[in-house]
């Protein structure tokens, strides 16, 4: 058993912004699928919730928009953890580990 003792914080944030921003993509694939068939289904006026343009351009920012938000909330926590992480690991030991 090897005890996991610190947690180098920017390096946390490194692959947890990348995990993140790759989450995020996703979401902005499916947040602009979402947008693009909105006009699919009508109001019950007979009109589309949002008119055609706006519904590239929401569905276009969120492509871009959701994975650098995601990306870097996720980079900052993660960061905030792994520093939190050892401030608690000096007290109480660490996680163990079993490597092999």
């Amino acid at each position: 058993m090897s005890i996991v003792k610190r947690i180098e914080p920017l390096s946390a944030m490194r692959i947890a912004g990348i995990l993140y921003a790759a989450l995020g993509l996703v979401a902005g694939a499916m947040f602009s699928l979402i947008f693009a068939t909105m006009g699919s289904f009508p109001m019950k006026d007979g009109q589309s919730a949002l008119p055609f343009p706006l519904r590239i351009l929401f569905g276009g920012l969120a492509v871009v928009f959701l994975p650098i938000f995601y990306g870097v909330m996720g980079a900052l926590m993660a960061g905030l953890g792994a520093a939190l992480y050892n401030v608690v690991a000096k007290w109480v030991g660490g996680i163990e580990v079993e490597v092999g």
